[in-house]
């Protein structure tokens, strides 16, 4: 018999790392093609191995990273994982990605919107890696190439070191107010869709009390009638 794969909550990664659970909910849906877990929607865990992870995305956050920095560095240090044995709905996988992720929605998932809403997630951000990838080389060739097609153009003003770096934390420190941002809008809507389902059950609580009074109310008139008679 395998042993049991031990698995942990948002809650419980958010408390070794030392950071709100709605900046977790954010990385895990940014990042989640190298975080290996299980589940989907509020019922998704991870392995004990996504904590180093999550550790290094805190500390390239920490330091000043942008979220395209981290997701390089995470392509370099965590290939993208394989899926838990027998889970379709764990995060991670290799090349054939977005194949099998459509096959299993045109199976089993389909009428599942927390599994698809995961699975969306995931197929965006493999998506968004590879459109990145493809921009950061595109970049990279055109900085490579010793002189532009177009001498007519004219010339953008030189930036000292300094400026960029001023320019870079700049953008860095809006990007990671952003990534706070959308974790805390993330926590919002799970609040919002668990305080729906504890309304939908208190009003259905409602409509049974009310029945229950109704027929206590002909009890008693009828108890009444009958002693007065």
């Amino acid at each position: 018999m395998a042993p049991e794969v031990r698995l942990l909550s948002v809650a419980e990664i958010a408390r070794r790392l030392g950071v709100p659970e709605s900046t977790v909910h954010y990385w895990k849906n940014r990042f989640a093609q190298h975080l290996p877990s299980q589940g989907s929607g509020r019922q998704k865990r991870f392995r004990a191995e996504a904590v180093d992870v999550f550790r290094v995305i805190a500390e390239m956050f920490s330091l000043g990273h942008s979220s395209q920095d981290v997701m390089e560095a995470l392509g370099k240090r965590f290939p993208l994982t394989a899926s838990l044995e027998g889970d379709p709905n764990a995060a991670g996988t290799d090349a054939p990605f977005l194949h099998r992720e459509c096959a299993q929605n045109n199976g089993q998932d389909q009428h599942n919107p927390a599994a698809l809403a995961d699975t969306a997630l995931r197929m965006a951000a493999v998506i968004g890696q590879e459109i990145a990838r493809s921009i950061g080389e595109g970049l990279r060739r055109i900085g490579g190439q010793p002189q532009l097609e177009g001498q007519d153009l004219v010339a953008l003003p030189a930036l000292d070191t300094e400026q960029l770096d001023a320019i870079k934390s700049a953008v860095d420190q809006s990007c990671t107010r952003l990534d706070a941002q959308s974790g805390e809008v993330a926590r919002m809507a799970e609040e919002n869709a668990e305080l729906k389902t504890k309304l939908t059950v208190l009003e259905t609580e409602l409509v049974r009390l009310r029945k229950d009074r109704r027929e206590m109310e002909k009890y008693l008139l009828d108890k009444i009638k009958t002693m007065s008679t």
